[in-house]
């Protein structure tokens, strides 16, 4: 590093290296066929050059933008995985000087903008000194039984057959280890590996109206002994196509506003999009930001039964693995648990090394992916509710609140497949869920299936509207998108009653039928009209 220097620009003050190695297999089975059967290693590396100094450097908005494919250092993340040193040592080399060039020209940049706009974070520190840690926590790939996992995905997805209306669909089986190698100016050396495990199901339905219902269920694990097992693979194959037979029968449900219950995972993911994005204290850095919580530490912002608190040293909850745990993030701090809410009451955010305060200390939440630079992100989300009430309380309070309300029903979701929230201020301030399964609730009790909706809603809105919160927890691991890339995430609540939140309408289009039968139903249909002819007396 003391060496780097162009005549006339600052010179670097920290440089680290995340080398990223990733080992994977991916197996896929469709109808009996195997249609995917790979195993690869990958390697990239992570370089952060920074200038100037721990007081003022290049980076900007809280690096949320800090993610372009367009740059000259893109092309060189990718790294050799084997052969002699000297040609990782010239990737290293070659990607280093690119990301010195970028870094003075950003510097240069925010001196120039710094001539039209006032930085209103000035003051703080650009980014957080922390001592150098030396931690080694290697393995190698975990055993991956490819040959079982080849006879579960064609087995599994021959059952496909047998189920009317489905016109498509996979089994996929993924197995990987993530091992990360971390160095830095300061002196820190760190290695970590996180072993994955998937098992993915989704078959798509082709109702005789023309309408779709696509299906899906993801077990998405560390630990191998909580994948299902093929008769299980099947058994779930069998419940999806069963709910969408009934999807394709219920009512549409085209928009709607009032009282609804999330069931725990639908509920995790609505306090991940409307809450947790929102509580990334990067954000509070960009201009562009909405920052809703931003002045309102201190304030009461949900239930007051209601704490939420963040904490990647997690492995299991109550026998569950988690995929959102991690000993370091990625800029080589430990891990930390991150109190957000206690008791209702805003008390802090997830935190990188980029200080949202004078007096700053990362909690280790600082993420990223592939060539993106870090910025603070969810990793173990649990929401936890004092004196929750049993699954049957809840819904008696449901139905209450349904009859107070006058309304002719309620809504409840029992599952939602995914989200996404924008948190610009240039853009509306808004989260969406997508839902899988939903049904009207009736005074009197009775559920009824709908279809053809989602649920939508502003933060603040939905969050103070919160009503009562259940008892029991469920587990919900996924991978998060946002600024700097997809990164593993768990998030753990317990059902909630929310009192008005809105459901827009699911863009649907009818299909027409495939021309012509699927090649078994066509060899059924016939061996079928064989055994009627056979059949008919002489």
């Amino acid at each position: 590093m003391d060496r780097m220097r162009i005549p006339g620009h600052p010179r670097p003050y920290f440089i680290s290296y995340n080398l990223r190695h990733d080992e994977e297999w991916r197996i896929e089975a469709k109808f009996g066929g195997l249609t995917a059967d790979t195993h690869e290693q990958r390697r990239s590396c992570l370089c952060d050059v920074r200038v100037g100094s721990y007081r003022r450097d290049q980076v900007r908005n809280g690096g949320l933008k800090d993610n372009s494919t367009d740059l000259e250092s893109y092309e060189m993340v990718r790294m050799p995985l084997a052969g002699s040193d000297d040609g990782l040592r010239f990737a290293l080399w070659r990607l280093t000087e690119a990301r010195y060039r970028e870094a003075c020209d950003d510097f240069l940049h925010k001196k120039a903008v710094g001539l039209n706009y006032l930085d209103e974070h000035r003051a703080l520190p650009a980014f957080e000194r922390r001592a150098p840690i030396e931690q080694v926590y290697w393995r190698g790939m975990p055993d991956f039984d490819a040959d079982a996992f080849r006879k579960l995905a064609i087995e599994a997805s021959r059952s496909l057959k047998d189920l009317p209306c489905v016109r498509d669909g996979y089994v996929r089986v993924v197995g990987s280890n993530q091992v990360r190698v971390f160095v830095s100016s300061e002196g820190s050396t760190i290695v970590q590996a996180l072993p994955f495990r998937t098992i993915e199901l989704y078959l798509w339905y082709l109702s005789p109206s023309g309408y779709t219902f696509p299906q899906s269920r993801s077990f998405f694990v560390t630990d191998p002994d909580e994948l299902p097992s093929l008769r299980q693979v099947k058994a779930t194959f069998r419940k999806l196509h069963a709910r969408a037979q009934a999807l394709s029968k219920a009512p549409v449900l085209r928009s709607y506003a009032g009282p609804v219950l999330l069931d725990p995972k639908p509920a995790g993911l609505l306090m991940h999009e409307a809450l947790g994005h929102r509580l990334e204290g990067n954000r509070l850095l960009s201009q562009g930001e909405g920052q809703t919580f931003r002045d309102s530490v201190g304030n009461e912002i949900i239930l007051p039964t209601l704490s939420v608190r963040d904490d990647p040293r997690l492995t299991h909850y109550r026998g569950q693995s988690l995929t959102g745990h991690y000993l370091f993030d990625d800029e080589g701090v430990e891990a930390q648990e991150a109190e957000l809410i206690r008791d209702g009451v805003l008390c802090g955010f997830l935190t990188s090394r980029t200080p949202i305060a004078k007096r700053h200390h990362s909690n280790g939440h600082g993420r990223s992916a592939y060539h993106a630079r870090p910025i603070s992100r969810m990793g173990v989300t649990l929401v936890e509710a004092r004196n929750g009430l049993d699954d049957d309380a809840l819904m008696r309070a449901f139905l209450d609140e349904i009859r107070r309300q006058g309304v002719p029903y309620g809504v409840r979701i029992m599952e939602a497949y995914g989200g996404e929230t924008t948190t610009e201020a240039y853009d509306f301030q808004a989260f969406l869920g997508d839902i899988d399964l939903a049904a009207r609730v009736y005074p009197d009790g009775r559920q009824e299936l709908v279809r053809g909706v989602d649920f939508v809603g502003t933060p603040l809105n939905a969050t103070s509207g919160i009503l009562a919160a259940g008892a029991r927890q469920e587990v919900d691991n996924a991978y998060c998108g946002a600024e700097s890339g997809y990164v593993p995430v768990s998030t753990i609540s317990p059902a909630l009653l929310i009192e008005d939140l809105e459901l827009q309408a699911k863009p649907t289009r009818p299909m027409t039928q495939y021309a012509y039968p699927m090649p078994w139903e066509e060899a059924s249909a016939t061996r079928a009209a064989a055994k009627r002819r056979k059949r008919r007396p002489r």
